[in-house]
């Protein structure tokens, strides 16, 4: 499922300084999505609400969390993974949402720094993957890929309904 990943680090640096190609990679796959869902180029993804961003930002830190727990040759603690992904997903979700988006999502995302969000269609989306066996971001980078086409096709027509009402 990583492949796609994998091709674009073809040294095996230290896993510190995987960092920034991995925050690279990361960052153009999630542009690339957003630009195909929204067929314009654009620096930021324009603002289509609170849940987009919530959304978005969840799916930056899952797959952020998946590729640091499956890259091979890294062998990370849990706890190390998690602050490691918290400063990746700060610089990625700054390049795709912009740097005050980026911290309001900080600050709602249960799974980052903030408590359980209390927005309710979040809630409902999440609590809905939840119950189809998504426990975290190693969900979306298993080697299922109906798995990973699910939270991107969410994606998908979370972009295409909000383009509608824009």
């Amino acid at each position: 499922m990583l492949n796609w990943f994998r091709k674009g680090l073809k040294a095996r640096p230290a896993p510190q300084s995987r960092a920034p190609a991995v925050i690279e990679r990361v960052s153009g796959h999630v542009q690339a999505q957003i630009i195909a869902f929204t067929g314009r180029q654009i620096e930021t993804m324009p603002d289509y609400g609170h849940m987009t961003d919530l959304l978005v930002g969840a799916y930056v830190w899952g797959l952020l969390e998946g590729c640091l727990r499956n890259l091979p040759g890294d062998d990370v603690p849990v706890g190390d993974v998690h602050a490691r992904t918290a400063v990746m997903a700060a610089e990625v979700c700054s390049r795709v949402l912009g740097p005050k988006r980026m911290r309001w999502v900080r600050g709602q995302l249960p799974q980052w720094d903030g408590p359980r969000t209390r927005n309710l269609p979040y809630r409902w989306a999440l609590a809905r993957m939840r119950r189809d066996g998504a426990r975290d971001g190693r969900y979306l980078a298993a080697s299922d890929p109906l798995c990973f086409a699910k939270a991107g096709s969410l994606l998908a027509m979370l972009l295409a309904s909000a383009e509608t009402r824009a």
